[in-house]
């Protein structure tokens, strides 16, 4: 008896030291902080990939290069940055509807994957611009009202209701990484924007919000909303895949609908739209 009291005591004695020791890993690991690097990046972009930057935007402009620095920080929140100098040009082209458009290219990523987030940014502004802009114009409060484009990773909603939520966050990101890597030029001043949405599942989303002086009723600004979204899934065809938004003054949603593939649909809370697209694509690009 006095032996199995031994052992038991034994055990819950290593089982207490274990904890313990867990436990002060954790609070030195907080408190030691993770060394700084510096990272520094020198090549000439616009020398090493002229010819594929010329594929890319046709006639463009190239400001003087700026040099940048990221400074280094880390904090016991676990937090953490390296140190990062690089350079980095703004570039200025025309779009295939001679639209002017600008881009930052910088040296410290890979070239073709600055071009996604280049192509994300000429769709937004080229869908705000063309359409938002042209149909609203001053009704809007400009700094509450945006157009964003998701390309690919736009599954980010997470629940436990839903088996196949982890595995459709897992694979968009998987897709976006892939394309990222590919090295293939995007021709974006010439590519019509029919094509550049019908190249890639994406996912449009669009916030409308009243602007403070606005001469509409909330009827005729959720109209609108409406006429604008015809006319734009009429110009980008099947593959619009595209979330609107309308609110008051006081940012108080007054409406919102979504387009799937070119089509009004039910679906209308964020994470619905995502899954759905999604699954639309299945067999296609996943």
């Amino acid at each position: 008896m006095k032996s199995k009291t031994r052992i038991i005591t034994s055990i819950v004695a290593i089982s207490l030291s274990l904890a313990l020791l867990s436990g002060c890993s954790r609070i030195i690991h907080r408190f030691l902080k993770e060394p700084i690097k510096t990272y520094t990046y020198t090549d000439d972009y616009p020398s090493l990939y002229a010819d594929e930057l010329r594929q890319i935007f046709g006639d463009y402009s190239i400001s003087e290069r700026r040099d940048c620095n990221i400074p280094g920080e880390t904090c016991s929140c676990g937090y953490h940055q390296d140190e990062i100098n690089y350079y980095e040009w703004t570039i200025t082209y025309t779009d295939c509807c001679g639209q002017t458009m600008e881009c930052i290219l910088k040296n410290s990523r890979p070239l073709y994957a600055q071009q996604i987030g280049w192509l994300e940014d000429q769709l937004e502004t080229h869908i705000y611009t063309q359409y938002v802009d042209e149909y609203y114009g001053n009704e809007l409060n400009e700094e509450a009202s945006y157009c964003f484009c998701f390309l690919g990773d736009f599954c980010n909603s997470i629940s436990s209701s839903d088996d196949r939520d982890q595995y459709r966050f897992d694979t968009t990101r998987a897709y976006r990484e892939s394309i990222e890597q590919e090295e293939v030029t995007i021709p974006l001043y010439s590519t019509s924007y029919s094509e550049l949405v019908s190249g890639y599942p994406m996912i449009f989303s669009i916030n409308l919000v009243m602007g403070p002086d606005t001469t509409m009723t909330a009827n005729e600004f959720v109209s609108i909303s409406y006429d604008m979204a015809d006319v734009l899934a009429e110009d980008i065809g099947d593959d619009l895949n595209m979330q609107v938004m309308t609110c008051d003054r006081e940012h108080r949603g007054m409406d919102g609908f979504s387009i799937l593939r070119g089509e009004y649909c039910e679906e209308y809370i964020s994470n619905s739209l995502e899954s759905t697209v999604f699954e639309s694509y299945v067999g296609e690009y996943w």
